[in-house]
């Protein structure tokens, strides 16, 4: 029987490289858990194959999900590699989860014999590590967060996660918790803070002052002008 060995390559990154082989008889559907396995993703995502010419554009559809099957596309569970095998070279472009678009280019490189004491499909070279499936995200303080302000104020969220109107009001209602007797700032850290901040602004214009009496800003030149001398 033969085996087809593809070459399966990350669109975005090439050098991260699965090789794997396949029966000729086995499905799309065993081709798609193989690759899962290979980069080792969560397969709880849609996904589909496309036939492929040499320039990578896509031709007939082979799809994971009944629901997304149309009048010209196929199902993988019931379509066999060896139908769409047009030449040694035969190319496929695999899409897995529509909302993130991982995408795949794939190449027949080698037809050969099968080997009874392998199990395929199977992964029969790995190069390089796939990237993370899912991208971390930030964790959104909210009600249930032990101290209101922190929850309001923690590094950049107002600015880059929260518009200004649900900044403000996330604010507000810190204040009010606070205002409550609940944990946060009380009437003395915020006098505090302030009378801090009006200190910081005198010595700043008392620091303005004196750079501009060094620089002569203060009658320098009508006392010591050209008619003196």
């Amino acid at each position: 029987m033969a085996i087809y060995r593809f070459r399966v390559v990350f669109e975005d990154n090439e050098e991260i490289t699965r090789v794997i082989e396949i029966k000729s008889t086995q499905t799309f559907l065993d081709f798609h858990n193989c690759i899962q396995e290979s980069i080792k993703f969560d397969n709880k995502h849609a996904a589909s194959f496309f036939k492929s010419d040499d320039y990578w554009r896509k031709d007939q559809e082979i799809t994971l999900l009944e629901e997304d099957l149309d009048s010209d596309v196929k199902l993988m569970a019931k379509t066999k590699i060896a139908a769409y095998i047009d030449h040694p070279y035969q190319r496929f472009i695999y899409l897995f989860d529509k909302k993130v678009q991982w995408s795949f280019l794939i190449e027949l490189i080698k037809i050969d014999a099968d080997n009874p004491k392998v199990n395929y499909p199977v992964c029969t070279k790995s190069v390089g590590i796939a990237p993370k499936q899912y991208k971390q995200h930030l964790i959104i303080p909210d009600e249930s967060t032990a101290d209101p302000i922190l929850a309001a104020l923690s590094g950049k969220l107002g600015a880059d996660l929260l518009g200004e109107e649900d900044e403000e009001e996330l604010v507000n209602e810190a204040y009010k918790h606070a205002d409550e007797g609940e944990m946060g700032l009380n009437e003395g850290d915020l006098d505090f803070a302030q009378s801090e901040e009006g200190e910081e602004e005198t010595a700043e214009e008392g620091e303005e002052g004196a750079e501009d009496e060094d620089s002569g800003e203060f009658g320098f030149e009508e006392e010591h002008g050209e008619d003196n001398y």
